[in-house]
């Protein structure tokens, strides 16, 4: 009995060392997307920075920590942020902040997102990925924030505008606020790897539109599905991707070579009409 009691205490004592409180601070900042062609638009993200990002930040955290997240509103209008599964704040007024504490109980691929004006918010930039990892898993992991802009709608919604959703009609396609061939110097997105050893690629589509991810060059086993669970272990070369879902893909390359994904949606591989402006980057795998 002693020697049980002991074991637990030791096993709770472990846990308790291996777990870390993290202070975190996300600012809601409106400023300029630039775009292929020169074009540029009005968006409004969540930045982890003293500085605007154009994409809201990737938020990568470890199973067992507790995140002090406090979310401060620096924009004109009432917003408010919300994870499914993990947390929701109430509404946050102009120049207000609030801060909630996360205990990261689960693992997995967690979509943020304003829940206030909904979708119009979350369209405008601020949805983002939320990544709680086992600190056992070890594997390199690259992250595709997917989203469409409709340019006419982002002037009227930063005005306070209304659209109808039933217009959307997206013409400019980008994968972490970027598109080729900008996006292939994003170290987060562009794949880099050797033959042999594993790499995972977390997608989420913070789009309203429907995506399908195809590759070249190599199958990917599908490891993690929110949208349809029962294709969990499938092997495949494209995989569609529905708005507000995720998908955790694994592979192991089996040669060297530089391969390109794509949009299976054409529309999606343009931006303002121009190919290939949109979702289009390579893997680039060593010997």
């Amino acid at each position: 009995m002693l020697k049980s009691c002991l074991a637990i205490l030791l096993f709770v004592a472990c846990s308790l060392t291996h777990a870390t409180t993290i202070d975190v601070r996300l600012c809601i900042k409106s400023g300029s997307l630039t775009l292929s062609g020169g074009n540029s638009l009005e968006v409004v993200t969540y930045s982890n920075t003293n500085l605007f990002l154009e994409n809201s930040a990737l938020l990568v955290w470890n199973l067992g920590d507790v995140v002090n997240l406090t979310v401060v509103n620096n924009d004109s209008e009432e917003h408010g942020f919300n994870a499914d599964g993990l947390v929701s704040y109430s509404t946050i007024s102009s120049g207000d902040s609030s801060t909630q504490t996360i205990n990261l109980s689960n693992a997995g691929v967690f979509r943020y997102n304003d829940n206030v004006n909904s979708p119009f918010n979350a369209y405008l930039g601020l949805s983002g990925i939320i990544h709680v990892k086992d600190p056992s898993d070890l594997t390199p992991y690259f992250y595709w924030d997917i989203r469409e802009i409709h340019s006419d709608w982002n002037p009227i919604l930063t005005n306070s505008g209304i659209v109808n959703i039933t217009d959307y009609d997206p013409d400019f396609f980008t994968v972490n606020g970027n598109h080729n061939p900008n996006i292939n110097l994003d170290t987060i997105a562009r794949v880099t790897g050797n033959v042999g050893v594993e790499f995972k690629i977390v997608l989420v589509n913070n789009g309203l539109s429907i995506h399908s991810m195809h590759f070249h060059g190599y199958h990917l086993f599908n490891i993690d599905d929110s949208r349809s669970p029962a294709f969990i272990g499938r092997e495949k070369d494209t995989f569609p991707l529905y708005p507000h879902e995720h998908l955790v893909l694994s592979c192991t390359p089996d040669k060297p070579g530089e391969y390109p994904v794509h949009d299976h949606n054409l529309v999606a591989v343009t931006g303002g009409q121009e190919y290939a402006t949109g979702m289009f980057l390579t893997l680039l795998i060593a010997p």
